[in-house]
C-alpha cells in the first residue's frame, strides 16, 4: 500500500491534479501538436482525466488522430481511451479501424498483440467484422506472444 502512494506521489500525480477551466481546449491544441512528446504528455492528461471519471469524451476524433505513431507508450494510451469510449462513440470508433488492421501487420509483434487485443476488446459491432482476417493471420503468427494473446 505505501509503495501505491509513493507512487501516486510521484511524477505521474501530477496529471490528476488541475485548476484550469478550460483544459479540454488546452489538451485538444496539445493533441495536435507537431512534437510527439507533447502529445503524449496530452494524452496522459485525458486518460487521467477520464480515471477520475471526468468526460473526455469530446476529444474522441482528436485522440483517435494520435493512433498512427510508432511510440508504443502513445499507442497503448491511446487505445485505452477508445477501448473506454468506443461503446458511446461507435460511428466514430470506427475511424480506428484502418490503422488496427495495418497494426496487425506492423514489424514489432507487441504492437501486433496489442493491435488484435484492442479489437477484441472493443464492443462495436462493427469493429468485430474486421477483426476476423487480422485474427486469422495472427493465430498463424511465427511470434509466441501474438499466438497467444
Amino acid at each position: 500500500m505505501r509503495a501505491i502512494r509513493r507512487k501516486a506521489r510521484g511524477r505521474d500525480s501530477r496529471y490528476f491534479t488541475t485548476t484550469s477551466k478550460g483544459e479540454i481546449a488546452d489538451w485538444k491544441n496539445e493533441l495536435h501538436a507537431t512534437k510527439q512528446s507533447t502529445v503524449k504528455e496530452a494524452v496522459k492528461k485525458v486518460i487521467a482525466a477520464m480515471t477520475v471519471g471526468k468526460d473526455v469524451s469530446s476529444l474522441f476524433p482528436d485522440v483517435v488522430n494520435c493512433m498512427q505513431t510508432e511510440d508504443l507508450e502513445l499507442k497503448k494510451l491511446v487505445y485505452l481511451y477508445l477501448i473506454n469510449y468506443a461503446k458511446t462513440n461507435p460511428a466514430m470508433a470506427i475511424m480506428g479501424v484502418n490503422t488496427f488492421v495495418k497494426d496487425t501487420s506492423h514489424r514489432s509483434p507487441l504492437i501486433r498483440a496489442l493491435a488484435v487485443r484492442t479489437m477484441g476488446c472493443i464492443r462495436v459491432d462493427k469493429i468485430t467484422e474486421y477483426l476476423c482476417k487480422p485474427l486469422q493471420r495472427c493465430l498463424a503468427d511465427e511470434d509466441p506472444y501474438v499466438k497467444k494473446t
